[in-house]
């Protein structure tokens, strides 16, 4: 297989893309596939996490533009409806994202549709993390689960509850012991296409993984 064509495969697999024809193309690729062209591929899903991750931490990222533009092309805004207008995930069909923050932090969109104007989710920080200060372009609201966050001096526990309005600033925040916690924000606070590409890159490369190690 060209190089060219290792490379489309992997962002495919990335986002998620791949027909029926296509994987059993990649299942016979991975089978007889030489260290060097598992090494493109494997490069090219991590492109798709550097993508993610520099946007996230709005750094410039030097990705090929021809991978970067058929990778955000794959990203797509539809969520899975049932019924009425019911949207349902189940606990064993979540996703949770790792998010690029000192100490190690994670995020569980419960729903993100950008026509709703606000995103519902869940976040748990782990002992010592630190989010960078920030400021809010809309309304975003914390109801904390478990553990503890500090914000601006103020130590937060299980049960506290706090609103910032729109136009605030915060400064950086602290988890002494970990935290969970189920935020609302609005839309405009949100980066919803980090957030889409952060996700599938993160599990496609959980996938590509473990399947090389078993290789």
């Amino acid at each position: 297989m060209k190089k060219e064509d290792i490379q489309d495969l992997a962002i495919q697999f990335a986002t998620e893309g791949l027909d029926a024809e296509q994987q059993v193309i990649y299942d016979a690729w991975v089978i007889s596939a030489s260290v060097a062209d598992k090494a493109i591929f494997t490069e090219s899903v991590d492109l798709c996490s550097e993508v993610s991750e520099g946007f996230a931490s709005q750094e410039g990222v030097n990705v090929p533009e021809g991978v970067k533009g058929k990778l955000l092309a794959e990203v797509s805004d539809g969520v899975a409806i049932l019924g009425d207008g019911v949207k349902l995930v189940r606990k064993d069909e979540q996703e949770w994202m790792n998010l690029p923050v000192k100490g190690g932090a994670r995020l569980l969109e419960l729903s993100a549709r950008k026509k709703d104007g606000f995103v519902m989710s869940m976040i748990e920080v782990q002992a010592g993390c630190q989010f960078p200060a920030h400021d809010h372009a809309g309304v975003e609201m914390a109801y904390i689960l478990e553990g503890d966050l500090e914000s601006d001096g103020v130590l937060l526990h299980a049960g506290d509850f706090m609103r910032a309005d729109a136009g605030t600033h915060h400064g950086t925040h602290f988890s002494p012991n970990g935290c969970r916690a189920l935020v609302v924000t609005s839309g405009d606070n949100y980066r919803h296409s980090t957030m889409k590409v952060l996700g599938v890159a993160q599990k496609a490369l959980r996938k590509v993984k473990g399947v090389f190690v078993k290789s």
